[in-house]
């Protein structure tokens, strides 16, 4: 018998392995989101990754990327994000109503509000497709050299930035002239239409408290 407790003719087990599978490939359909993880970030504080490290986060789980990666950077689209306690607000239409409002309350300090481009990144090493949001003023000045890039190679490293008053790590995106790997062609088409094409409305585990941040 094995480890087997309870036969299967007792369990119900009319149904197959592909059915379950079908039914819980729901839980794929939102990819996991990369993150420049600063010194403000819960996780860094409670040491689940390191200050000014990449992380992969998908549900409550975090891999610690380092601070460098090498990634493709397939394609990109606007998004506006609002954190109301438990109720998130996600855009995608950058022309709404409801996208410039959540624009508009962004430079307020801890508003819950986010604006700006989400590129979709396919991450060699860990053969996965993710997302990146560039929310704050610092990753949305750096975006402006990611969008050249798409289709390219890119390599993502860290910088501390100081001022008078404040530090905080910001992103730094240059060429990569390493070869990765890449999906298949209907892989990427897949994922691209996807991602751009997303559902009217989202839920989405709320980012780190640091995405607040206007710097």
């Amino acid at each position: 018998m094995g480890n087997e407790l309870i036969s299967k003719e007792l369990t119900g087990g009319e149904l197959t392995k592909c059915d379950f599978d079908d039914m819980v490939s729901g839980a794929e359909t939102y990819l996991p989101r990369l993150q420049l993880f600063s010194s403000k970030s819960d996780a860094c504080t409670e040491g689940k990754i390191g200050i000014g490290h990449y992380g992969l986060v998908k549900d409550n789980d975090i891999i610690d990327l380092g601070t460098e990666l090498d990634a493709v950077i397939v394609s990109c689209r606007p998004k506006a994000l609002q954190i109301d306690g438990d109720n998130i607000i996600t855009v995608y239409d950058q022309e709404s109503d409801t996208y410039q409002k959540i624009k508009e309350l962004s430079f307020a300090t801890d508003s819950g509000c986010m604006y700006g481009p989400e590129f979709l990144l396919w991450i060699s090493s860990q053969n996965q497709f993710v997302t990146y949001f560039m929310s704050s003023k610092t990753a949305r000045r750096e975006a402006r050299k990611m969008w050249p890039l798409i289709g390219q190679a890119a390599t993502f490293k860290c910088k501390l930035i100081e001022t008078a008053r404040f530090k905080w790590h910001g992103p730094v995106v240059v060429p990569c002239s390493t070869p990765l790997d890449v999906p298949s062609v209907d892989s990427i088409q897949s994922v691209v239409g996807n991602f751009q094409n997303p559902p009217k409305s989202e839920l989405e585990i709320a980012p780190d408290s640091e995405e607040n941040r206007v710097v």
